[in-house]
C-alpha cells in the first residue's frame, strides 16, 4: 500500500498495524489459497473419515432385524448431542481464542482455552448423569416405538456413559485445528476410525455381539481424540491449560458459547428436526421410511454433513486470526476462496452419491429389496441440493469466527424454523410420506438466498473498511 511521505508518522504506523498479524503466526502470513486448503481439507478429511467410520458401522447395521436398525437410529441421535455440544463449545472458543491471538493477547487465549476444557468436562458429565437415569423417556421423546424403545435404550446407554469423552473429543480436535495443526487433528480421527472398524468386525463378527458391538465400537472410537489433551499438556504449544482455569469465569463461558451458539443452533434445529423427522415418518410411513431415515441421517447425509462442517472449521481459524489482525484483505480473501472450493466439492460429491446411489444404498440395505428402493429413492432427493446446506453453513461460520453472532445465529436458524418445520407439516398433506422427504431439500433453496444476502451486504463493508483504512 502507497502513503505520501508527508502524512504524519501516528497515520502511517496505524495504517501497518491494521495490516499486519498481532504476533509471527501462519495464520496471518501465508498464502490465503494454501493456507485455506492444507486447513479446510485436513477438516474434511477428519470428519470424511468420522463418516467412513459410520459407513463401516452401517455395513455391520444392516444385517440386523429391521427393528433393531430402527433402534440404532433412535439411539443414534445421542451421537447428535456429543457433536452438538462439541462444535457450541469448540467452535466458539476456537474464534474466541484466535480472535485473541490476532490481537496479540495470547496469555488471555490461554486462559479461554483452559476454562472451556474444565466447563466441558463438568457439564457433559452432568448431562451424561441425566440421560442415563432417564434413558426411556428421552429415547421416547426422540420417536422410538413401542417395539424399538428397548433396542433404543440398549445401543444408547454406552453413548450417554461416554458422554463426557466424546464431547471433549470434539472440543479438543477444533482447538488443535486453532493452534495450526490441522494434520494432527486428522489423524486422530483416522486412527479412531481405524479402531473403531477393527473393533466392531470382532464384535459383530467374531463374537457375535449384535448391535451392542456396534454401539461399543461408536463408543470406543468417538472417544479416541480425547488423547489429544496430551499434546496441548505436554507439546509446543501456547494453549496449555492449567489447574488454575478449573475457576471458571461464566462471563468467559458465555462469551464462548455465544460465539459457538450459531453452529449449535444449525445442529439444534437440526437435531429437533431428526426428532420430528422420525415421528412424522413412523406416523405416515412406518418402520421402514424410519429405517430409511436411519441410512441417510446416520450415514450418507451424515457424512456430507461431517464434509461440510470440516470445511467451515478450516475456514474458520483464518477468518478469527487475520479479522482480530485487522488484515481485511485476507478475511475477504478467505471467504471468497471457501465459497468456490465449497461448491466445486459438493457439486462434485453430490453428483458422484446420486450416480453411484445404487451400490451406495445396498451396503446397508442387504437382503432387504424394499429397503433398498426405498433408500436409492430418499438418497436422491435428500442430498440433491445438499451443496446449498454447504454453502449457507460456511458463510454461517464465516460471521461467527467474527464474533457477529446474530447474523451467524440468523442464518443457521431461519431455514429450519422459517420453512423446514413449516414444510414438514405442509409438505405431507399434498404428497404423503414422500412430502416429508421433500421438506429438506426445499427448504435449502430459501435459506441460501438468505445466506446470500448477508453475503452481499459483508462484501460491501469489506471493500468500504479497507477504502477508509488507505485514507487514513
Amino acid at each position: 500500500m502507497k502513503i505520501a511521505d508527508n502524512r504524519p508518522s501516528s497515520k502511517i504506523e496505524q495504517v501497518e498495524v491494521m495490516n499486519k498479524p498481532a504476533y509471527d503466526s501462519l495464520l496471518g502470513t501465508k498464502s490465503i489459497p494454501l493456507l485455506y486448503l492444507r486447513f479446510a481439507l485436513a477438516g474434511i478429511m477428519a470428519n470424511a473419515i468420522l463418516g467412513v467410520a459410520a459407513v463401516v458401522d452401517g455395513y455391520f447395521v444392516s444385517g440386523f432385524q429391521e427393528v433393531e436398525v430402527e433402534g440404532i437410529g433412535i439411539g443414534f441421535t445421542v451421537m447428535v448431542i456429543t457433536r452438538m455440544l462439541g462444535v457450541l463449545l469448540g467452535v466458539g472458543a476456537g474464534a474466541v481464542i484466535s480472535l485473541r491471538l490476532g490481537k496479540g493477547k495470547i496469555e488471555e487465549a490461554r486462559g479461554i482455552m483452559g476454562q472451556t476444557l474444565w466447563f466441558t468436562l463438568f457439564f457433559s458429565i452432568l448431562l451424561a448423569v441425566i440421560g442415563v437415569v432417564f434413558e426411556n423417556q428421552i429415547m421416547t421423546l426422540f420417536g422410538a416405538s413401542d417395539e424399538a424403545l428397548p433396542y433404543a435404550v440398549q445401543y444408547s446407554r454406552l453413548l450417554w456413559i461416554s458422554l463426557p469423552l466424546t464431547i471433549l473429543a470434539v472440543v479438543l480436535s477444533v482447538l488443535t485445528n486453532i493452534d495450526e495443526k490441522p494434520v494432527l487433528s486428522m489423524n486422530s480421527w483416522l486412527v479412531a476410525a481405524v479402531v473403531g472398524g477393527i473393533t466392531e468386525w470382532i464384535m459383530v463378527t467374531k463374537y457375535d455381539m449384535g448391535m451392542m458391538g456396534s454401539s461399543w465400537a461408536n463408543t470406543i472410537s468417538q472417544s479416541i481424540p480425547v488423547f489429544l489433551i496430551f499434546y496441548f499438556w505436554f507439546g509446543k504449544t501456547k494453549l496449555k491449560p492449567k489447574m488454575k482455569d478449573m475457576m471458571i469465569n461464566l462471563k468467559t463461558i458465555g462469551e464462548v458459547a455465544w460465539t459457538g451458539f450459531a453452529s449449535f443452533s444449525s445442529l439444534f434445529m437440526m437435531f429437533i428436526a431428526i426428532i420430528f423427522f422420525n415421528n412424522m415418518l413412523q406416523s405416515y410411513g412406518g418402520g421402514l421410511h424410519v429405517a430409511a431415515f436411519t441410512i441417510q441421517n446416520g450415514y450418507i447425509t451424515n457424512m456430507l454433513a461431517l464434509a461440510a462442517l470440516g470445511g467451515m472449521t478450516g475456514l474458520q481459524p483464518i477468518i478469527s486470526y487475520n479479522y482480530g489482525a485487522g488484515n481485511l484483505d485476507r478475511v475477504k480473501q478467505a471467504i471468497k476462496m471457501g465459497l468456490i472450493f465449497t461448491v466445486a466439492f459438493f457439486v462434485i460429491v453430490t453428483a458422484i452419491l446420486i450416480i453411484f446411489a445404487d451400490p451406495i444404498v445396498s451396503f446397508f440395505s442387504v437382503g432387504n429389496p424394499e429397503l433398498q428402493k426405498l433408500g436409492i429413492w430418499t438418497t436422491v432427493v435428500f442430498n440433491c441440493l445438499f451443496t446449498l446446506n454447504a454453502v449457507s453453513l460456511l458463510i454461517s461460520g464465516y460471521f461467527e469466527a467474527q464474533e457477529r453472532n446474530w447474523s451467524a445465529t440468523f442464518i443457521s436458524v431461519s431455514k429450519m424454523l422459517l420453512f423446514m418445520f413449516p414444510f414438514l407439516f405442509i409438505f405431507p398433506k399434498f404428497w404423503g410420506v414422500e412430502g416429508i422427504w421433500y421438506a429438506g431439500p426445499a427448504a435449502e433453496i430459501p435459506g441460501l438466498l438468505i445466506a446470500i444476502y448477508f453475503m452481499k451486504k459483508e462484501f460491501k463493508r469489506l471493500k468500504d473498511s479497507n477504502v477508509k483504512t488507505v485514507r487514513l
